[in-house]
């Protein structure tokens, strides 16, 4: 079934903030998105929910979950994969999409642009001056499509061969 024929006979996919509860699910559609190569552990990822439960959001359709975006304050450069934050920056100047991740079976369907959009919003609510995120080399072109322009920055281990610092700003302007 094309992605279009699933969405015309499905429910709507529905965006609402994350819960502690979704963690299963963001493990498996991490796993789904990624393969092992990206893993993040769900105490990570739950840190994260924890300090900036107003950046993180779930997409679910019928009860599943489709798909998920992490992102919270910070002020330079970018933090360590894999490792948890304990305390985020006092006076953060933008905000850091930290990992937006779609299952497969989710496609096609905008899941991955209404993800941007709610973090987009809270980040210009917030007052960041831009909001920015670390690309996987397999994503440069997505988050170009997206309005994000890569900057020259060197990234913390983790991130992988290709991998691009890129920001959205000043990303309140058009």
């Amino acid at each position: 079934m094309s992605a279009d024929a699933l969405a015309a006979a499905s429910p709507a996919v529905a965006l609402r903030a994350m819960r502690m509860d979704d963690l299963d699910a963001v493990m498996r559609i991490q796993r789904e998105a990624y393969g092992d190569a990206y893993q993040e552990s769900a105490d990570v990822l739950g840190r994260k929910l924890s300090l900036a439960p107003e950046g993180c959001w779930f997409a679910e359709r019928g009860g599943e979950g489709l798909g998920y975006v992490f992102a919270h304050p910070w002020s330079a450069g970018a933090p360590c994969l894999h490792a948890q934050i304990e305390n985020l920056p006092p006076r953060a100047d933008h905000g850091f999409l930290h990992d937006l991740a779609v299952s497969p079976r989710a496609r096609g369907l905008g899941v991955g642009r209404g993800l941007f959009g709610k973090v987009r919003s809270w980040s210009e609510r917030a007052g960041h001056q831009a909001l920015a995120l670390v690309a996987l080399a397999d994503a440069v072109a997505y988050w170009r499509g997206l309005g994000f322009a890569a900057e020259p920055l060197a990234l913390p281990d983790g991130y992988g061969a290709g991998a691009v610092f890129m920001r959205y700003g000043p990303a309140w302007q058009g």
